[in-house]
């Protein structure tokens, strides 16, 4: 397991995390398993065949202080699950300056699949400039929401002009 630096680089945390397993691995899916704004993972331990097995493992995410947002995107003209969908989140970092982050909806893989839904790290910021997304469809439809709030679960339907704030229990 790697953990990413600033985006400059990688360090290895298999052991301080706890995920080195001598088990064959089958499968990984990362998912707010908890609805905390971070991910958690799940890994299918065991062999292929009957008998060569091991008992799965979910790894808690602790968190940390950074600012989050889950977005949860329905298509109209687009596939319903809005796979293949693509995001763009401005943000105002803490000095003041701006960056983008970019995520394209996906399960993720063929060996282990992610939740649809896009669980998004912001790090430290401000606020939430722009979200911009890119709708899988023949109309190259693109629809921009201001100034969401961080910290939140959002729901964002692509034939209707407003997003939906969710609640949900930890």
């Amino acid at each position: 397991m790697y953990r990413n630096i600033e985006g400059k680089s990688f360090e290895d945390v298999t052991f301080q995390g706890g995920f080195g397993h001598i088990q064959k691995g089958h499968g990984i899916a990362f998912f707010d398993y908890d609805n905390d704004g971070d991910q958690d993972i799940y890994e299918v331990l065991g062999g292929a065949v009957s008998g060569d097995t091991f008992q799965n493992i979910l790894f808690e995410n602790r968190g940390n202080t950074n600012a989050w947002i889950t977005l949860r995107l329905v298509g109209k003209t687009a596939n319903r699950s809005a796979i293949g969908a693509r995001i763009k989140i401005t943000v105002k970092d803490i000095n003041g300056g701006e960056r983008s982050i970019y995520t394209t909806v996906s399960s993720g893989g063929s060996f282990g699949a992610s939740s649809l839904q896009q669980e998004i790290g912001l790090g430290e910021i401000q606020e939430i400039k722009e979200v911009k997304i890119w709708w899988p469809d023949d109309t190259n439809t693109v629809s921009t929401f201001q100034e969401l709030r961080h910290n939140s679960f959002v729901t964002i339907h692509q034939d209707k002009n407003g997003i939906t704030y969710e609640t949900r229990n930890q």
